[in-house]
């Protein structure tokens, strides 16, 4: 159902939106709608002396924004949760209204994104396509895990790279912001409410200005940047740079402090977690992180399984009878310290740590080797605010079902056929989080440039029934990739519905991108067709789609973004009929 707002005297469709630091919503309706088109008002000033005629109007749903256009309007704007937005297409006294209302500011601008996507403007006024509806997230915390040096969304920068860990930094220092302004507004098309940056600080990339900058940029719109942190090593708060906060820079001038390796030598990169001046130098720099940068939260990490050999760590582990592996009991005290100061300084910030494992026992339900034997001791140790981020890429299905198997059914039955992750597993910390690997460089077969919407909508209904406050994935690679466009979407979709079916994802994500309901049905009929070997059949779906979307004529004319997604779904089933494709063991991408 078509709902229109009509452009007033002055030709333009008229806003009123809520004003707050960097005029975010501003920028954003000029983004989606061009400047020439639209004419703007502070939502605060909102009164029947302005309401004179149609508007769309966006407000967060308290404050003086909102009991402003809830007088104008004489309706009420009701509760949200954060990250949370509702759209109403109502009447008034003077006309017609749009009314997208967030519970927070990330919902504010999430809901004038979508309510864009569904709308169009023409000769009359702005045609809002979408209906009534309120979307809230299944997880508080949706998050993209980044490393600096392989996040490219711009894309013509000669330092880009797709692969590693702890790389150099060789893209220009300006590439830094506009790689990470660009992500941040992807976070808002795609719901997505926080940014890991490992390497956030970085000398390569312009420090602390550059680094401020950043989360600026992403605090005025919502977003949360959680800057990667090493505890003992993966260099401290400063990533790279001689800094006070900088891991090496620190231990050159202690090098006795460093962590013992099992043959007695003393790391020049990693600090033992048990020295107690170690721990104070750990608060101290995060207490200068968190006060100098709006940060909103922190992503810790400890050098992955890192095992102090030194006298004090043996006598200090030995104390511990729980059972579980030493690096899990040095993770205790890797991270304490910093999750103390944090939760005094941000108590409400999202600050997650790793445990580079699953959170189940035993070698069936295990990541990389990371079996923790019992439970660990920093289970129910941590701070209140404190996030254990548990690694779900080894707990998906090892053989997902099919696609045609989500077609209809929200939870294929054999999901829990999982030895991975049994029915009614659940983490034994208060609060957790879920990371996936999957379509990254760190994981085979679904690679930097895989479509990975089965294991990504698996993570998210599970980790919803085991109760994760948040979930993340990789979002390093440009959405103009179009496995990456795709995998972006099922997240958005996922992360707000756990529990749906291959249809609704296509009718609620693909139908508006790619021209109507029967294109998103036949899309994904394609998808399972080229998942079922029926290669021949998806060809004759797929084509006429394509054809269309972009005709052969003169002038050129067409759609190129529906274009490019069928082009995209048309070049997989031709990597499928590929036999050297076949041979390298990773034909299927879908």
């Amino acid at each position: 159902m078509a709902n229109m707002i009509k452009r007033g005297r002055d030709g333009k469709v008229l806003l009123a939106l809520e004003s707050t630091e960097g005029f975010p919503a501003s920028e954003l309706a000029g983004a989606k709608l061009g400047t020439a088109d639209i004419r703007i008002i502070p939502a605060e000033l909102l009164d029947d002396a302005l309401l004179t005629g149609d508007v769309v109007i966006a407000c967060r749903a308290d404050g003086p924004a909102a009991q402003a256009a809830a007088k104008a309007l004489d309706a009420r704007l009701g509760e949200l949760p954060a990250s949370g937005y509702r759209l109403e297409y109502v009447s008034h006294p003077a006309g017609n209204a749009l009314v997208i209302s967030g519970g927070d500011l990330f919902g504010m601008l999430a809901g004038m994104a979508d309510a864009f996507l569904h709308s169009e403007l023409s000769d009359r006024g702005l045609v809002y396509r979408g209906g009534a509806r309120t979307e809230r997230p299944a997880f508080p915390l949706r998050y993209y895990w980044t490393w600096d040096h392989s996040t490219n969304w711009v894309l013509d920068d000669p330092g880009n790279q797709v692969s590693g860990c702890s790389n150099q930094y060789l893209k220009q220092p300006e590439t830094y912001l506009e790689d990470y302004r660009c992500l941040v507004d992807h976070c808002i098309d795609m719901r997505f409410n926080g940014i890991v940056i490992w390497g956030f600080l970085r000398e390569a990339h312009g420090g602390e200005e550059y680094a401020y900058e950043v989360a600026k940029y992403a605090a005025d719109r919502g977003v949360h940047i959680m800057p990667g942190l090493g505890t003992t090593g993966y260099g401290g708060v400063y990533y790279e740079g001689r800094h006070p906060a900088n891991l090496e820079t620190y231990l050159e001038s202690c090098p006795e402090r460093g962590n013992m390796g099992e043959d007695g030598s003393v790391s020049k990169r990693e600090l033992s977690p048990y020295c107690p001046e170690n721990q104070e130098w750990l608060r101290g720099s995060l207490e200068w992180l968190y006060r100098r940068f709006p940060i909103g939260g922190a992503n810790l990490e400890n050098s992955d399984l890192m095992v102090d050999h030194s006298a004090l760590a043996k006598r200090e582990r030995a104390k511990i009878n729980s059972g579980e592996a030493d690096y899990f009991k040095d993770q205790y005290f890797a991270y304490k310290a910093a999750l103390e100061t944090a939760h005094e300084l941000a108590p409400d910030a999202w600050n997650v740590y790793a445990t580079y494992s699953g959170f189940g026992l035993g070698e069936n339900v295990v990541n990389a080797g990371a079996d923790m034997g019992a439970e660990p001791y920093f289970a129910k140790r941590m701070p209140a605010s404190a996030i254990a981020q548990w690694t779900l890429s080894g707990m998906l299905s090892p053989q997902p079902p099919g696609l045609r198997e989500w077609l209809e059914h929200p939870a294929p039955e054999q999901l829990y056929n999982n030895p991975r992750w049994p029915k009614g597993l659940l983490p034994p910390t208060p609060r957790s989080a879920g990371f996936i690997h999957q379509g990254s460089q760190w994981h085979a077969p679904f690679r930097r440039t895989s479509l990975t919407l089965r294991p990504f909508a698996e993570a998210c209904l599970r980790g919803f029934e085991a109760g994760l406050e948040g979930i993340s994935v990789h979002g390093e690679v440009n959405a103009r990739a179009l496995p990456w466009h795709l995998n972006y979407l099922a997240m958005r979709h996922w992360t707000y519905h756990p529990e749906s079916s291959l249809e609704e994802f296509a009718l609620a994500e693909l139908a508006p991108r790619l021209g109507g309901e029967q294109a998103a049905r036949d899309y994904v009929e394609t998808m399972c067709l080229i998942d079922e070997g029926k290669l021949d059949d998806a060809g004759k779906l797929a084509r006429p789609h394509s054809q269309a979307a972009y005709p052969r004529n003169f002038p050129v004319s067409g759609d190129l973004a529906i274009s490019r997604m069928w082009q995209g779904l048309l070049e997989w089933l031709t990597l499928r009929h590929s036999p050297e494709y076949w041979a390298k063991g990773i034909a299927d991408i879908l």
